[in-house]
């Protein structure tokens, strides 16, 4: 933050023996730059918020998709083991399974929904206001 602030430092000394006229002429380089990336925000702050979310959201259909396979895999395992002697556990490990799976499902039913909500609020003006 100091380096930022030195370099600034010396950026307006260069700009204030650079730009003819009064010195507070080279309060507009700082001004200009300012107000540069204010506009850049407002126009382009919708378009990144939503790339930004729609990356969040691949990521967690990714990290989901990869649950779903381990457990299918891991399931795919204990029903090759059923013809051992391990019956009792083997039965416990499938039920338990089918726990897993049933909340897999949940959290993706809420996430969706979540989601469209979001979404909803986000295009409604007197929401988006309130927010």
């Amino acid at each position: 933050l100091w380096s930022f602030y030195f370099v600034g430092g010396l950026v307006g000394i260069y700009m204030e023996n650079l730009i003819p006229g009064p010195p507070t002429r080279a309060l507009l380089v700082p001004a200009f730059f300012t107000g540069s990336l204010g506009l850049f925000y407002m126009a382009f702050r919708q378009l990144l918020k939503e790339h930004f979310k729609k990356l969040e959201k691949d990521r967690f259909e990714a990290d989901l998709k990869e649950a779903q396979e381990a457990i299918a895999h891991m399931g795919s395992r204990l029903h090759s083991l059923e013809s051992g002697n391990n019956d009792g556990l083997v039965v416990e490990l499938d039920e338990e399974m089918g726990h897993m799976i049933e909340a897999l499902h949940e959290v993706e039913a809420d996430f969706d929904n979540l989601c469209r909500q979001h979404s909803r609020d986000s295009k409604d003006p007197v929401r988006r206001n309130t927010v």
